[in-house]
């Protein structure tokens, strides 16, 4: 316990100017690309595959070396001076020699950088796809903390509306009006009004702990975090804000008089045309397919392992032709040890060709040829599926986005016709003209109607947040 606080001390400095008593969206998802490990490592990994490219080149260009022998024996060994043509026994023998060397033509070394710097280019798709999925994971999340923060309002605000029916009934007890038994159901009611309350603050408590887990930072900075924003930000969204204009015009209320039983008619065959409605045409439709296929990172990553795939085909066809280095040494006692000690003999220059050719490897080459085209081909699968599960994940989207924005209308228009009710409700019970029961059950319907809104809301959050997320437009 001691350890773990010394370590949050030490980490205090750290996390320190971060804005987290007013953390906003957008402060949140820098937080996020700042300290989340995941994304940490994904930058990890598209640095060492930009080293991986720099070794590839590094392999083109030419490599000094040097090496020295010394040999000593209890016999004496026959030792030739290639440079001086002399024969000589000796127990010592010696051997210096400077190389430069440089590759003139190799497949393997011509196609493995391609295919590194294809790889490199792919990791760094995979840096943007951790990306792109960690900006979803902090939306959704940051909107859940939201989302709880209302409903654990909503929750309390049902409480003092029940506690207010109890404290009416208990009143008519008192006076002779009512029964315990009127009595004890308004305090179950307030009673289970309560439980939904300490089941909202729990969803709260874990809807935090996500979030924190999402931006990196130490889990015991979770009570630091205040949101900036507290409603859900539905009408400052241009795409939300045009498809609710045009929505508005089929689930319309007279907001200056209560709804008549003709417009509540209206408003239900209004829904039934809805169920019907295509909110995104199919050039809509096609356009965030467009935006997908040119910008989603993990289908860009994909249709360079094809490119890779190729490459390496070339290079298993490539083996079929000869290599061919060249090198020039400077040495003394160069293939066999002389006599000599070191920096007493000169020291002779040589330079020359390697060709080095596979005439016959019993098919190997064949073989490794066939599976290279075996495991392109399969890129090429892989491609495609990629492309259809996220075609079917952008229409699925969209329909869902559609539901969302649907759900939506309908239950701003229904917490306005509940607010009226409870509101008309509340004046009859103050001068008893109906039952707290009654009182009650407009309560629990405005409850469970601005519930119902404030999910819609996050679910509408979320479908748009997750077109954005299936198109890859934030994953720049």
């Amino acid at each position: 316990m001691c350890k773990r606080f010394f370590l949050v001390l030490c980490a205090a400095p750290l996390f320190a100017e971060l804005p987290l008593r007013n953390l906003s969206l957008a402060d949140a998802e820098e937080i996020a690309l700042e300290y989340n490990k995941s994304f940490l490592i994904a930058q990890e990994s598209t640095f060492q595959a930009a080293e991986r490219e720099s070794q590839a080149v590094s392999r083109w260009l030419p490599a000094l070396a040097y090496r020295a022998e010394f040999r000593d024996i209890d016999k004496k060994e026959l030792f030739f001076d290639v440079f001086s043509d002399i024969f000589t026994f000796s127990h010592q023998g010696y051997s210096s020699i400077f190389q430069l060397s440089q590759p003139i033509f190799s497949t393997d070394l011509l196609f493995g950088l391609k295919s590194s710097q294809f790889e490199a280019q792919a990791i760094s798709y995979a840096q943007a796809n951790t990306k792109n999925e960690l900006l979803l994971a902090v939306r959704d999340r940051y909107y859940a903390v939201l989302f709880y923060e209302k409903k654990l309002g909503i929750e309390r605000e049902n409480i003092d509306y029940l506690a207010y029916a109890l404290e009416q009934e208990q009143g008519k007890l008192n006076a002779g009006s009512s029964t315990p038994f009127e009595v004890n159901q308004s305090k179950v009611a307030v009673a289970n009004a309560i439980s939904l309350y300490y089941a909202t603050l729990k969803g709260l408590k874990n809807a935090r702990n996500a979030l924190v887990i999402s931006l990196g930072i130490d889990p015991l900075l979770e009570p630091e975090i205040c949101l900036s924003e507290t409603v859900m930000p539905i009408e400052t969204i241009p795409e939300l804000a045009i498809k609710l204009q045009d929505l508005e015009q089929r689930f319309h209320y007279n907001q200056e008089t209560f709804p008549t039983t003709e417009d509540y008619l209206k408003h239900i065959d209004s829904l039934e045309y809805a169920r019907k409605l295509t909110l995104f045409s199919k050039a809509e439709v096609q356009e965030y397919l467009d935006l997908a296929l040119c910008l989603r990172p993990d289908l860009q990553a994909r249709k360079l392992q094809i490119d890779v795939a190729n490459q390496q085909v070339n290079q298993k066809l490539g083996t079929y032709l000869p290599q061919i280095s060249g090198y020039v040494r400077y040495s003394y006692n160069d293939v066999e040890l002389g006599t000599v000690p070191f920096f007493k003999e000169s020291y002779d220059l040589s330079a020359g060709l390697v060709l080095t050719w596979n005439l016959f490897d019993s098919m190997l080459r064949e073989h490794e040829v066939r599976e290279a085209r075996s495991v392109k081909y399969s890129s090429k699968i892989q491609y495609d599926q990629e492309w259809q599960r996220i075609e079917v994940q952008i229409r699925n989207g969209l329909y869902q986005l559609e539901e969302a924005l649907l759900t939506y209308s309908s239950a701003t228009q229904a917490v306005y016709v509940a607010e009226q009710a409870r509101d008309q409700a509340k004046d009859k019970l103050k001068f008893g003209r109906i039952a707290p029961l009654e009182y009650r059950d407009s309560v629990n319907q405005l409850s469970q109607a601005r519930n119902q809104q404030n999910q819609a809301s996050f679910d509408l959050l979320a479908a748009y947040y997750q077109v954005r997320f299936a198109t890859g437009i934030d994953a720049k």
